[in-house]
């Protein structure tokens, strides 16, 4: 879940949301960094070869074979023209635009990029967006205006992709985290869990669980927002190019709330009784669908999503069948990474694909925290420390 049910979350601290990361690939020659100039694209066979493994893990978690990413230009980008020029005493500031504190999993977020940054000894100036596009084009202008050695941005759309134009042209670098936009200059990396990736895994495992024929229903999202969009298209292509003889019967958005997904399961128990598995994009979602499924006195079909502890409750009291593949919130920390190692004037790879744990029903016991609240997003990566001052466990 990121975006979606913007009721209050109890918890210390702020949030951001989610969105993104493309796949992997190689190339020959792109045209990379902020600076217009096209390179060489060194070290893409490395890149691209990181990148693979995360799908070839993801696939084996599964129980899957053969998934590969799609091929894409993945270079190393030469960052040296940003190496920080020692001003500030050496410390680093990052501007961190981010989507603003809208539900548990944006709170982690903005929290684990914080604690990363602080590790990190850099200084973050922080924006958010509360979830609304164009609040976060201001946003970004606003943090142009304080010369930051490095702009992070977690981008809600393509609304933005004009203020990180401008800040290639103030030799700003830009890391996207979490969020995709189309091939935009002053862009240096793309940082987060793959949407294709997620998309095509929860595919194929309802695939082989229908052995290949059946009646499903897709679950979306927030309808427009990247994470909702390029997952469910990944998801789709392998169902109308792979499998003909799955079905799909329905495709609706449940904006990544249990209450608007149990008004959509609602509805779909009625108009499709017969669905063999439900392909979601959320586990929150999911929690609603087991409800409405419940309360309709219906057997649970397959469900899929990304790993809540919330939904995992639910799923060991009602013995729901699931693949679920994390889109962890703790993310945010690798993007600080990558930031960090960008004004230090390291190579950086252009498409940074973070691994995530990928399990089924079968492994419930082993990521299901019952000493944790139902606002964890698991496996966490944050310390015991910091999940009791956020109050999660």
């Amino acid at each position: 879940m990121r975006l979606g049910d913007k009721r209050p979350v109890r918890l210390a601290a702020l949030g951001g949301a989610a969105l993104l990361v493309l796949a992997a690939g190689c190339g020959t020659s792109r045209d990379v960094g902020g600076g217009g100039q096209a390179q060489k694209c060194a070290g893409a066979d490395t890149s691209a070869a990181a990148n693979a493994k995360v799908w070839d893990d993801a696939a084996k978690a599964a129980g899957l074979e053969g998934l590969k990413p799609p091929k894409q230009d993945n270079c190393m980008v030469d960052t040296a023209q940003y190496k920080k020029d020692g001003s500030n005493n050496g410390r680093v500031t990052i501007g961190f635009a981010s989507q603003g504190p809208t539900n548990s999993w944006a709170l982690t977020y903005d929290e684990a990029f914080k604690a990363r940054a602080k590790e990190r000894g850099a200084q973050v100036n922080y924006a958010s967006a509360n979830g609304d596009a164009a609040t976060q084009v201001n946003n970004v202008q606003d943090l142009l205006a304080q010369k930051p050695d490095v702009l992070v941005v977690t981008p809600m759309g393509s609304a933005v992709t004009g203020q990180i134009r401008q800040a290639a042209q103030q030799k700003v670098p830009v890391v996207l985290c979490t969020g995709k936009l189309p091939e935009t200059p002053g862009v240096v990396s793309t940082v987060g869990r793959s949407y294709d990736l997620q998309g095509t895994v929860w595919a194929e495992w309802i695939a082989k669980k229908l052995n290949g024929k059946g009646k499903i229903a897709m679950l979306s999202g927030i309808a427009g927002v990247p994470t909702a969009e390029y997952q469910y298209q990944a998801a789709k292509k392998v169902f109308e190019t792979k499998y003909p003889d799955i079905e799909i019967a329905a495709h609706e958005y449940t904006n990544w709330s249990p209450t608007e997904a149990k008004k959509v399961a609602a509805k779909l128990v009625v108009r499709h009784p017969d669905l063999d598995a439900i392909w979601s994009d959320s586990a929150i979602s999911d929690v609603g669908v087991v409800e409405a499924y419940k309360e309709a006195g219906r057997p649970i079909p397959p469900v899929t999503g990304d790993s809540s502890n919330a939904f995992l409750r639910v799923a060991k009291d009602n013995k729901v069948e699931f693949a679920l593949s994390a889109y962890a919130p703790e993310q945010s920390a690798d993007c600080v990474d990558v930031a960090m190692d960008v004004v230090a004037g390291k190579s950086v790879p252009k498409i940074k694909e973070i691994a995530g744990a990928v399990f089924t029903d079968k492994e419930l016991a082993k990521y299901y925290r019952e000493d944790c609240t139902d606002n964890l997003w698991v496996p966490s990566k944050l310390s015991d420390e910091q999940l009791k001052a956020l109050k999660l466990c």
